[in-house]
């Protein structure tokens, strides 16, 4: 996983590379020795960034659920998926009958994958009865299975990074004004099923920001990354490039910068660093000509409590010790 102090070194190593080596010794016209062609050095390989993949262990909080009865099984909450899965692993043990092959739309890409039949799946206040949901590779899950936007309509999603706690309940539409102490509400709306921050500006473009629960980090498209770049003008920072490589395949080139600011209503951050590729996500919800930007994990847990409510439309951010900075 990148951070900033590997990213910091990176650019450095970049702007270093550009520059010839310039001896402190002079020669006259006669004495200068004879040149030999030397062999420029292989350019160094890009870091490699794997997308697609789920958080690692030391940032992964699931959540108890259960399938048919039995369990409870670990499941990851991914506000970023459309659906429900379950993992190769999970399916086999509980010889989970076959369904219809259906087409998976993810980050990186898409694939047609197997399904499960489950009669029932059970998860805190929240259920799925009689579905099929898509089988995919322990790699590409990250624990015995993810759950989606299919089970989380109208329920709430409660991320407690300090207790390092996870819930899912129902959603409280009426405490729609009501804020905690040191907590902050912001409004979004939904979109391709999602939560969508309404009033998002990243170095004060108006961006559409999807919460991503189910990502360790952050990704932008190429176009906020090209109306950062506009913005700035001469004096853009520099980007170090990556490898973006999808689990189920194929390899695109990508951007590692730091966003200078980043404002969801009243929260404002600073120094984010953030991934900028073309994925097929972003083609997938006809988006790749509209600044936008999924936010993962790496942003959720600068805040000691996150409630995602999908029932009143609304986060809750609760400052924590790292606190984001707030707007006068």
């Amino acid at each position: 996983m990148f951070t900033r102090r590997v990213l910091a070194s990176g650019l450095g190593a970049s702007l270093a590379l550009g520059a010839a080596p310039i001896s402190a010794h002079a020669f006259s016209p006669g004495q200068v020795p004879p040149t030999t062609p030397v062999e420029p050095a292989p350019a160094p390989p890009l870091p490699l960034y794997v997308i697609d993949t789920a958080i690692d262990d030391s940032e992964r909080m699931t959540v108890e659920t259960t399938i048919n009865g039995r369990g409870p099984y670990r499941f990851v909450v991914d506000s970023g998926a459309d659906r429900s899965v379950v993992s190769e692993t999970l399916a086999a043990e509980l010889t989970l009958p076959r369904g219809r092959d259906v087409m998976v739309h993810g980050i990186g890409g898409s694939a047609v994958t197997p399904t499960a039949h489950i009669d029932q799946l059970v998860t805190g206040e929240a259920r799925l009865s009689g579905v099929e949901l898509p089988i995919l590779p322990p790699g590409r899950v990250g624990g015995d299975g993810l759950l989606g936007v299919d089970i989380l309509q109208n329920r709430a999603v409660v991320m407690d990074f300090k207790q390092r706690r996870l819930e899912v309940r129902q959603s409280t539409p009426e405490y729609r004004g009501f804020r905690r102490p040191q907590e902050v509400q912001v409004v979004a709306d939904q979109k391709f099923g999602r939560l969508t921050i309404v009033n998002c500006r990243i170095n004060g473009i108006r961006t559409l920001a999807f919460i991503d629960s189910g990502a360790g980090s952050s990704i932008g498209n190429m176009a906020l990354s090209r109306a950062i770049q506009a913005r700035a003008r001469k004096n853009a920072d520099p980007a170090l490039a990556v490898r973006l490589l999808g689990v189920a395949g194929g390899e695109t080139i990508g951007e590692y910068r730091i966003l200078k600011s980043m404002s969801m209503g009243d929260v404002r951050m600073t120094n984010l660093a953030v991934i900028f590729a073309d994925l097929h996500i972003f083609d997938h919800w006809k988006i790749s000509d509209k600044p936008a930007i999924l936010l993962g994990v790496d942003v959720l847990k600068l805040f000691a409590r996150v409630e995602l409510d999908f029932g009143s439309d609304q986060l809750r951010f609760r400052l924590g010790a790292e606190r984001p900075t707030l707007q006068a």
